[in-house]
């Protein structure tokens, strides 16, 4: 059987401006950042999407994003699952990245007390698999972080049916078929809101800064 998993990354959020490292940190969105929640809100609402469950990182910035897209189903409650949190990048949360680093990190963030990618990478594929086996999940949504996106985008890239984008914006929405026998996710489509933005250390990195 073939079941439909939306990964949907939050919005764009005050220290995404200024270039932090967020990981288990939390900030609110920018008015760019509800912006952008509200306009990928109006993407499914439109794509007619029957969703049968919703589930959300914890992270204020990732519920703040859902309750703006989708308000009634918000309403109607979700369910919190502490596996969609976003790597954690220890005691650099919440800190400037002055350096302007770029993923991959690999096994950067341990030396702060973080997390290593494939820590983080085993982390949101099992989680996610997790999700989509129970037999009453049949179309989800996700609500995550920009690197569990990456990571989980990675893993399952030989299997992407569309091209591949180096980036996730704020408020993209991902779709995944997820083969129920194979236990396997196919890329199919790649939602960006028309207001998307470049990560800002990727801007930063792209000019030399």
């Amino acid at each position: 059987m073939t079941k439909y998993l939306r990964f949907m990354r939050h919005g764009q959020t005050e220290l995404n401006v200024r270039n932090c490292w967020q990981g288990h940190t939390d900030a609110p969105l920018t008015e760019l950042g509800r912006r952008q929640s509200a306009e990928s809100g109006l993407h499914l609402r439109e794509s007619d999407i029957q969703l049968d469950h919703v589930f959300c990182s914890p992270l204020g910035r990732a519920r703040e994003t859902l309750e703006i897209a989708l308000p009634g189903i918000a309403e109607r409650g979700y369910e919190l699952v502490d596996g969609l949190m976003e790597m954690s990048f220890g005691s650099l949360d919440g800190t400037v990245n002055s350096d302007n680093v770029v993923g991959p990190y690999h096994d950067y963030f341990l030396q702060f007390g973080g997390e290593s990618e494939e820590h983080a990478e085993k982390r949101i594929c099992s989680t996610l698999e997790g999700l989509m086996l129970h037999d009453d999940v049949r179309s989800a949504l996700v609500v995550s972080h920009g690197t569990m996106g990456r990571l989980f985008k990675n893993h399952w890239k030989g299997l992407s049916q569309v091209e591949d984008i180096p980036h996730l914006s704020n408020c993209c929405v991902v779709t995944y078929a997820f083969d129920e026998c194979e236990r396997t996710f196919s890329c199919v489509d790649i939602y960006q809101p028309s207001c998307a933005t470049m990560p800002q250390n990727v801007l930063n990195h792209k000019a030399g800064k």
